[in-house]
């Protein structure tokens, strides 16, 4: 079955509050069962929105998204990746882009407790990344709490918890979001490997 994902630009996804941070970096993969969501393989599946869902719309796409080899500089030698082009960046609040998936090979989470990512950060500053979800008959909002990385290659590792997931046995849409902060001239993120652990 085929992913569709696509990038839009947004406000601020107001950050939860819990005892323990539900958004990590680097720390050591789950030891358990695990369901690749995308890896990036299979095609392009990724593809610009142009209105977006507020008004900002994908004002800072410099082009779609590439899972070509030959455009991604694909860091670990083994396939494709995901990359993110944005536009030059003028420093404001509005400066989010975000990775949404409609089409999932898995949409019942009810077993699952973590979802992974690995972003490649080339830049010389920090990018801020968060997991979304939207759930059940009247897709119900959830999100995890954001965590910052900085240069280079990093495994985000997200909770999968009732406020992240509101009804975890039909989750409808997933996301990531990347905050990027100050004015910065146009550059990429590269991302792979979204995968779920039991």
């Amino acid at each position: 079955m085929k992913k569709i994902i696509t990038l839009v630009a947004a406000a601020t996804i107001a950050a939860a509050v819990f005892a323990a941070p539900t958004a990590v970096a680097d720390q050591p993969l789950p030891k358990t069962q695990s369901t690749v969501l995308d890896d990036f393989e299979d095609g392009m599946y990724l593809e610009a929105v142009r209105d977006g869902w507020n008004a900002y719309g994908n004002v800072f796409m410099k082009t779609q998204f590439s899972t070509e080899s030959s455009t991604t500089a694909r860091w670990d030698k083994k396939g494709n990746c995901g990359q993110l082009d944005y536009a030059a960046l003028p420093g404001n609040k509005e400066q989010a882009c975000l990775y949404e998936c409609s089409d999932l090979l898995e949409t019942n989470w009810k077993n699952y407790k973590y979802m992974t990512i690995v972003v490649n950060n080339p830049n010389d500053y920090d990018i801020t990344v968060q997991l979304f979800t939207k759930t059940g008959d009247t897709w119900l909002w959830g999100n995890t709490d954001a965590v910052t990385i900085g240069s280079g290659v990093h495994t985000v590792m997200f909770t999968l918890s009732s406020a992240t997931v509101k009804v975890p046995g039909d989750v409808k849409q997933f996301g990531i979001a990347f905050y990027i902060g100050g004015a910065h001239p146009a550059s990429k993120v590269f991302v792979d490997d979204i995968i779920l652990y039991k």
